[in-house]
């Protein structure tokens, strides 16, 4: 129940900070990174908000959790990419 506690009040926090900063240098931030076909109006605010909120307060209360999600998600990445690079320069051999 207290974990459920810090979580919720974790989440709060930051939902509330993320909308706030949305016209300062968060929205601008993403806006940079983001493409083109991706911005939309008032609805990405809200989106990116409450995504930001969920990990940042998964990442409050489970931090090693997290951690070792995030190393086991880059090691698949790369597996992957050099997996389809070598795969791409056999393919292209023949």
């Amino acid at each position: 129940m207290t974990v459920t506690l810090i979580w919720l009040i974790a989440f709060g926090v930051i939902l509330f900070l993320s909308l706030k900063s949305w016209n300062g240098a968060l929205g601008s931030a993403l806006e940079r990174r983001l493409p083109y076909t991706s911005r939309s109006s008032e609805d990405d605010r809200w989106i990116w908000s409450v995504g930001l909120a969920v990990i940042g307060a998964t990442f409050i209360v489970s931090p090693v959790s997290m951690l070792l999600t995030l190393l086991l998600i880059g090691l698949i990445s790369w597996l992957v990419v050099k997996l389809a690079r070598w795969g791409l320069s056999k393919a292209k051999s023949h």
